[in-house]
């Protein structure tokens, strides 16, 4: 029988990857922010409300985009210089509403270094207790979450991530992040007000009504965003096979990084176009390699670590069986639960 390579051997195999080029994370960045700001303008100079709706969904799949450059960035792996890496950051994550210094908080100090661990975070599931001793209102709203209805991963990620741990500092934030988190956030809100501003007077220079470039180039586009980027996020850590931890599991074993993150596989197109964010478990080994050379990494994860790995190739089928088995989890037990409480992996 064929032992797993250590924790230790997977990343230090895997860090031959986590090698930046400016070149090559500087276009990435340059393009996809090109795109989107294309996309808005066909919203406010196309002629057929049609295409400008198209052009909103686009501007928000490039939000997405423009989030992934940005975390690449935030971990100082999109280029070679770290003051062009925060900077970069800082741009992507604007469109997004992110917040960069709470950004930093939530995803490489407790996201990282806690990852699939019981505390408040992106989708952790709640164990059957827990979810009992909600108010009626809100095991509903769990309910609704966890629904195979599509348009409640961009509601779940507005209403229960973003504001509260991407947008406003919170007071349950260390006292540092507070301080340096405020500027951040009167930077989005200027900006915000500036770009709807921008948007209401799209009559003064365009033929789009103010309600449609509003609607079209700010509503839209951030629901879209926020969709994709809660479904990602989702489906990152969500699998009847990922384990989730009532405290601080080893590293080595158990807790392994590479065993607690799903790959999802798509067309080699689609994993190019969404710079492979969905071969995840090679980035929460090393976090330092940069999404351009994650896919290689992955592959040679995957040679390495063999069926361990959470690997599904994604139909909306298999999603559908996802997110009807993955409801709640028993921490004790190692299993999801539907909402009844009765095993479902």
């Amino acid at each position: 029988m064929n032992t797993l390579p250590t924790a230790k051997q997977v990343r230090q195999t895997l860090s031959a990857y986590a090698v930046s080029s400016t070149a090559h994370g500087l276009t990435l960045f340059i393009i996809d922010l090109l795109l989107y700001l294309a996309a808005l303008a066909v919203v406010l100079f196309a002629p057929w409300l049609a295409v400008k709706l198209l052009a909103a969904i686009v501007a928000g799949a490039n939000i997405a985009n423009l989030v992934t450059l940005g975390h690449d960035a935030a971990h100082n792996s999109l280029t070679r210089s770290r003051p062009l890496n925060k900077l970069i950051a800082f741009i992507a994550f604007t469109p997004a509403l992110f917040n960069y210094r709470l950004w930093l908080y939530d995803h490489h100090q407790l996201h990282h270094h806690s990852t699939n661990e019981n505390q408040p975070g992106s989708f952790t599931p709640l164990s059957k207790p827990a979810f009992d001793a909600l108010p009626r209102w809100k095991q509903r709203l769990q309910r609704l979450y966890r629904s195979r209805s599509l348009w409640t991963l961009g509601l779940y990620y507005i209403v229960e991530r973003w504001w509260q741990v991407n947008f406003v500092p919170r007071r349950d934030m260390p006292d540092s992040v507070q301080r340096s988190g405020w500027p951040h956030f009167a930077y989005l809100l200027v900006y915000c007000v500036g770009f709807i501003a921008l948007l209401a007077a799209a009559p003064l220079y365009s033929d789009t009504s103010a309600l449609t470039a509003i609607l079209l180039g700010f509503v839209v586009p951030f629901y879209v965003f926020q969709s994709l980027f809660s479904f990602t996020v989702y489906i990152q850590h969500t699998h009847p096979r990922a384990a989730w931890f009532n405290a601080r599991p080893d590293r080595n074993t158990q807790g392994r990084q590479d065993l607690l993150a799903i790959q999802l596989r798509f067309p080699k197109w689609f994993t190019l176009l969404t710079h492979s964010i969905f071969d995840h478990p090679a980035h929460h080994v090393h976090p330092a390699i940069p999404s351009y050379r994650l896919s290689e990494a992955q592959a040679k994860l995957n040679a390495m670590v063999g069926p361990a790995v959470i690997s599904e190739r994604f139909t909306l089928a298999w999603f559908a069986q996802v997110r009807q088995r993955c409801k709640l989890y028993d921490y004790e037990q190692h299993r999801w639960l539907d909402f009844d409480g009765k095993p479902s992996s």
